[in-house]
């Protein structure tokens, strides 16, 4: 798997979660759509259960009771690990998954060829669907990433409680080869049947909540992601109020300098600009050595003040587990020592 790939999808994992819990509703839907359809693709027609009862002769359907979709797997690709979908690195390929707690109305508004454009995304083609009688919108886009040019489907669809996002990225030169089979995948996704529904975890680590923070148990489809607030649910009312968010790389992601790493990840923290570095310790959790990190920043609606906890962790067979505490500037001497606390009770539980 090339860097620039497992790089490109962790990030979208991480911004998939915050970009929606840490705007104030009003302006949840167009900071989800521009920030999550740059890295996502998807194709879908109303004959989708046709499609998919066709693609039993054939193929392995996998269910994803996490953000309750079944899907083929596509041939070539295997089941991803930090998120719901499938992968291909050979080709630089994805097909992910992610239900998030926001109505379809307010995603999917602004959705147009100038809006996108501001984000550097290029909107080819749009068009409304319905997937299983619910209301849904087919993009497909381009957008470089990477040194990369990639095509991308985007199919999003959902009702004013939440909305589903099904993704097929390729690059633009694959898609003559593999561009028209993706499609067809993302085409025959269908709801997971009530049976096929978990109520296990399936995060590779455990993290243990601290008083004043709660579980948000609506981000469980947003990828292999924990996340925490003070009342346990997303959007954020304030930008300031805190949040603190748990989840893997992908992939063994060669990191030479880690220190450096680190201190550049926290540039990609969305809706949120880095003023000053103000701490940078060497620490060690569940055995795995890391790099803590306190930021000064602000946010970029609200121009509110704001403190940025990180912790990055190095696990020996590569890699990093990421754990980013955010919280108002004024509520920084009551968070900060908890984002910390709960940091300390990471464990993987996958060894």
């Amino acid at each position: 798997m090339s860097m620039k790939y497992q790089l490109a999808i962790a990030i979208a994992i991480v911004q998939s979660i915050s970009a929606v819990v840490f705007l104030p509703a009003a302006s949840m839907a167009e900071s989800w759509q521009l920030r999550r359809i740059d890295r996502t693709n998807a194709q879908i027609y109303g004959h989708n259960r046709i499609r998919l009862s066709q693609a039993k002769k054939a193929t392995t359907l996998v269910s994803f009771p996490e953000v309750g979709l079944t899907i083929e797997q596509p041939i070539g690709f295997i089941k991803a690990t930090s998120f719901y979908g499938f992968e291909q690195s050979a080709t630089n390929s994805s097909v992910m998954l992610t239900k998030i707690p926001g109505p379809f109305s307010k995603v999917t508004q602004g959705f147009d060829k100038s809006n996108l454009a501001t984000r550097g995304i290029s909107l080819i083609s749009k068009q409304t669907v319905k997937i299983d009688n619910q209301q849904g919108v087919l993009l497909q886009v381009t957008q470089s990433a990477y040194g990369e040019q990639f095509r991308k489907w985007v199919l999003v669809f959902g009702n004013e409680q939440s909305t589903q996002i099904v993704t097929a990225t390729f690059l633009n030169e694959k898609a003559p080869t593999i561009g028209e089979s993706l499609k067809k995948i993302v085409l025959a996704v269908a709801p997971s049947s009530p049976s096929a529904v978990s109520t296990t975890s399936s995060l590779p680590f455990t993290v243990t909540a601290v008083e004043g923070l709660l579980a948000v148990r609506a981000a469980a489809g947003a990828g292999k992601i924990a996340a925490f607030t003070k009342d346990g649910n997303i959007p954020l009312a304030n930008p300031t109020d805190p949040l603190f968010i748990v989840t893997p790389s992908l992939g063994d992601v060669p990191v030479d300098d880690r220190k450096s790493f680190a201190t550049s990840r926290l540039s990609n923290y969305p809706q949120t600009e880095i003023t000053a570095i103000a701490s940078t310790n060497e620490i060690a959790i569940d055995n795995l050595p890391g790099w803590e990190i306190i930021a000064n920043g602000r946010d970029l609606q609200s121009k509110s003040t704001l403190k940025l906890y990180q912790i990055m962790l190095f696990p020996k067979q590569g890699g990093y587990i990421l754990m980013t505490g955010i919280v108002g500037d004024k509520q920084s001497e009551l968070y900060l020592p908890k984002f910390k606390a709960m940091a300390l009770t990471y464990r993987n539980s996958a060894k």
